[in-house]
């Protein structure tokens, strides 16, 4: 299997019968004897993990746009993480753009390209800052590089960190599902 794949693996489990298409009412499963999920095991699977960021990834990656609560929780989360290390560094305000705004705007981006890793590929620097709404005159490409760069690194890793803390988690509360069910 491929990274992908892997990252959102145990994410799979829980989006499955997540069509307008196809809900779940009753308890049975057709052909394969598995017992289908239904809204409470999502909550229970969600409610099982320790931070609320990790909670709040879940459901973004769950559900999509609809979860916008917990997508700006996400967003709001990360932002704070570059402004304080920003902060902790004594760095100085950018020239034309605030440093709130600058990590709001880079944490839409980190978010966005968590969920959809596919989307690193279609982007040079210059259109990541584009994507993330940072017009070349508020900041250029090589400034973005030497100076902000390693705080959206600290990003990352705090978002890639939720995902991997979540998939742990519902792997375990997939496991005691399926012991419950056979008992």
């Amino acid at each position: 299997m491929n990274s992908v794949a892997d990252k959102f693996e145990q994410f799979e489990w829980l989006t499955r019968g997540i069509t307008a298409k196809s809900p779940v009412f009753g308890q049975e499963s057709h052909g394969t004897g598995e017992k289908p999920l239904d809204y409470q095991d999502r909550l229970g699977a969600i409610a099982s993990m320790d931070t609320q960021l990790a909670k709040s990834i879940t459901s973004v990656i769950i559900y999509g746009e609809i979860s916008k609560g917990d997508y700006e929780y996400v967003r709001n989360h990360l932002a704070k993480i570059m402004m304080n290390a920003a902060y902790d560094d004594k760095k100085r305000e950018p020239e034309h753009i605030a440093i709130y705004h600058l990590s709001w705007l880079i944490a839409r981006m980190v978010v966005d390209f968590s969920i959809k890793p596919e989307l690193e590929g279609f982007y040079t620097a210059a259109g990541r800052l584009h994507y993330a709404g940072i017009g070349i005159n508020q900041m250029p490409v090589n400034v973005y590089r030497q100076t902000w760069k390693s705080y959206e690194n600290l990003m990352v890793i705090a978002i890639e960190s939720a995902i991997d803390e979540a998939s742990k988690a519902i792997d375990v509360y997939k496991k005691k599902t399926y012991q419950e069910v056979e008992n």
